[in-house]
């Protein structure tokens, strides 16, 4: 599972995901291809994660959808979103949502993530 963390999630927590996880292929969007992808349109965003092959995970569970919908009305394919709920989570909790991001990238393997989205829930 590759990971792509969005602009609203710190990239600090990034190495904390890699200390509970240190083989995970996971990124934050502000080192991604050089920062080119932050402040940028999602559709754009999901449009170059899929190409990676890259699992979204983002809090933004306002306009995502949306994409995906339209997506999915198109028969476009993303590589799949990991949405996380700022009822479950606090977005400065790195401990909880990185040992959830860890557990939930370990449980997936190698599984097929492509047009799939689901929450993150806590271990």
């Amino acid at each position: 599972m590759k990971l792509l963390l969005d602009e609203h999630l710190s990239p600090k927590l990034v190495e904390v995901v890699r200390s509970l996880a240190p083989l995970l292929d996971i990124v934050s969007i502000h080192q991604w291809q050089d920062g080119q992808f932050t402040n940028q349109p999602d559709e754009r965003i999901l449009r170059s994660a899929a190409a990676e092959g890259r699992v979204l995970v983002t809090f933004d569970v306002r306009t995502i959808p949306a994409i995906l919908s339209d997506f999915a009305v198109c028969g476009e394919n993303h590589a799949g979103v990991i949405f996380i709920s700022a009822k479950s989570f606090a977005s400065n909790d790195f401990k909880s949502l990185a040992r959830a991001i860890a557990e939930r990238a370990e449980r997936a393997g190698d599984e097929d993530w492509r047009n799939r989205v689901e929450f993150l829930t806590k271990p």
